[in-house]
């Protein structure tokens, strides 16, 4: 009876601390287990890291968040390359179906995202398109489709967020569903 009572505090515990997404960082350059566990170690340094799960046939690395904490991607990517590799591709996954309303902005645990989407779609899954997370061909594209100053900037603008208040920090990543 006390191990189930344990157990039961300690599941619930761990879903008390957990962001309402997680990410899917796809690295490359990684060659060996070697390889993999040195960009793990330099992740799990980040204080807003709860666990990263490693997926060596993917070379990819499901990383979940402390709860209440900002999730800075741009330190993500800093980590890897620490390791010596680089970031080919994040994918951020919501608990939950969102509707991504293009050219909008929605505020995830503190967190400020401003979406992109071709149509109004509902999806969990959505691609960190930040220009240095994706080609530069593909960042003018998209920012030739926005007039918010933010997508340029990676940072909360007078002209396009003033109404987001309530974040974290003054960075805001940018995603884009129909990935």
């Amino acid at each position: 009876m006390k191990k189930s009572i344990l157990l039961f505090f300690i599941f619930i515990g761990n879903m008390t601390y957990a962001q309402d997404f997680h990410v899917n960082l796809k690295a490359t350059g990684l060659t060996c287990a070697m390889c993999s566990y040195s960009t793990q170690r330099s992740l799990e340094r980040l204080d807003f890291v709860e666990s990263i799960t490693p997926d060596l046939e993917e070379t990819s690395f499901l990383i979940d968040f402390k709860k209440d904490k900002f999730i800075d991607f741009d330190l993500i990517q800093e980590k890897v390359e620490d390791a010596g590799f680089f970031v080919g591709e994040i994918e951020v996954i919501f608990s939950d179906e969102i509707t991504a309303e293009n050219d909008k902005h929605s505020i995830h645990n503190g967190n400020l995202f401003h979406f992109f989407s071709d149509n109004d779609s509902k999806s969990k899954t959505f691609k960190l398109v930040d220009r240095s997370f994706i080609p530069r061909s593909k960042f003018d594209i998209i920012s030739e489709k926005t007039d918010h100053a933010c997508y340029m900037t990676g940072k909360k603008t007078s002209t396009c967020c003033t109404k987001h208040e309530s974040t974290k920090s003054n960075k805001i990543f940018h995603l884009k569903s129909d990935i």
